[in-house]
């Protein structure tokens, strides 16, 4: 049997299925070592690899054949359902780390009622905040550096990690992907988002940035008919920044005032 097709080609072709195969072998040695969404998504590509590398050693072998009208077919429903698998399994598994990473609502709200808008509590009484979370009977979720003083939380109370340091968190300079989060979780239904780490924000980004972000959740919290509560440390906040922030926000001396009794 002669080549028919050049030998640029040809090396092309076996460069791809080696690296296909090793791709799907090396995938094959991690089915079934994980549990939940990484299960599923290394069976999934590894699967769709092993219908890409079939497809690839068909290929190498038309390169000898040359009988295009028998194969190629063969060759594009592998690829075909290959390039689906990988795409279902990618985009399956992204889904379940956001799920993991962004707070979904947890509960309803019952008795109590918040007013809807922007506010700012100056304080740092975990305590009150605690009392406040629980007597809300909301979905809540809290915006944090320190999730873990939220254990004490309601169940409706979910927590979105600030964090350079984890891959279960959201980056401080991610103002973006933490806004999005946010607005997600008021469309889903939740009622209440505390931002329990401006200083943080600060830190990472210029105040301006973090104004901006601040006052375009509060939009979003109005058209939703939601609250955001800003908790803020005056000591970490100038003059200038704290006008600034009175003016978007109204401040609170108790959260009690933001608790509101339905009818």
């Amino acid at each position: 049997m002669e080549l028919t097709v050049s030998l640029p080609v040809f090396i092309a072709d076996l460069i791809l299925l080696a690296v296909i195969g090793y791709a799907a072998f090396y995938g094959l040695k991690r089915v079934n070592r994980y549990e939940g969404a990484l299960s599923r998504f290394i069976t999934i590509t590894t699967l769709s690899l092993l219908l890409a590398f079939i497809g690839r050693v068909i290929d190498v072998v038309d390169d000898f054949i040359g009988n295009q009208s028998v194969l190629f077919y063969i060759e594009e429903t592998l690829y075909f359902f290959s390039i689906i698998g990988v795409t279902y399994g990618v985009i399956n598994y992204i889904g379940n780390v956001e799920k993991r990473i962004f707070p979904v609502p947890s509960g309803e709200a019952f008795g109590g009622e918040l007013v809807p808008g922007g506010f700012m509590y100056l304080g740092d009484n975990l305590g009150e905040i605690l009392e406040f979370l629980k007597k809300a009977e909301i979905p809540a979720m809290v915006v944090t550096r320190s999730p873990w003083r939220y254990e004490g939380a309601p169940e409706n109370v979910r927590t979105l990690w600030v964090t350079q340091a984890a891959e279960n968190g959201v980056g401080p300079t991610k103002l973006h992907v933490i806004l999005d989060g946010a607005v997600k979780f008021f469309r889903s239904g939740g009622k209440l988002v505390v931002i329990d780490c401006l200083e943080v924000l600060v830190l990472y980004n210029d105040f301006q940035s973090v104004f901006r972000f601040l006052s375009t959740l509060k939009d979003y919290a109005i058209e939703t008919g939601s609250t955001v509560l800003l908790l803020v440390d005056e000591s970490t906040i100038d003059e200038r920044q704290m006008s600034l922030l009175r003016r978007e926000f109204t401040p609170v001396k108790s959260l009690r005032e933001l608790l509101r009794t339905s009818p």
